[in-house]
């Protein structure tokens, strides 16, 4: 993992009408982790890593732990 520059922000995205009750929201940005994905060009991508919760989470691990309906976006803060 490197760190984030500051200002980033990821929020939480869900397609309309989802179910998203206890869903936390995003957080701040605070790194990019380096995650193996065999469908990528190399075999690896850059996911985000924010906090939301009370923990650092990166995209993959949030939606194992709240529903894979839901998506990551980084912005500026």
């Amino acid at each position: 993992m490197v760190p984030a520059f500051a200002g980033l922000r990821a929020d939480v995205t869900a397609a309309p009408g989802s179910e998203t009750a206890g869903v936390p929201g995003g957080g701040v940005v605070v790194g990019w982790a380096l995650v193996a994905d065999e469908t990528a060009v190399g075999g690896t991508r850059v996911d985000p890593v924010f906090l939301a919760a009370g923990r650092a989470w990166t995209p993959d691990q949030f939606r194992e732990a709240h529903g894979q309906h839901l998506g990551v976006a980084v912005r500026a803060a």
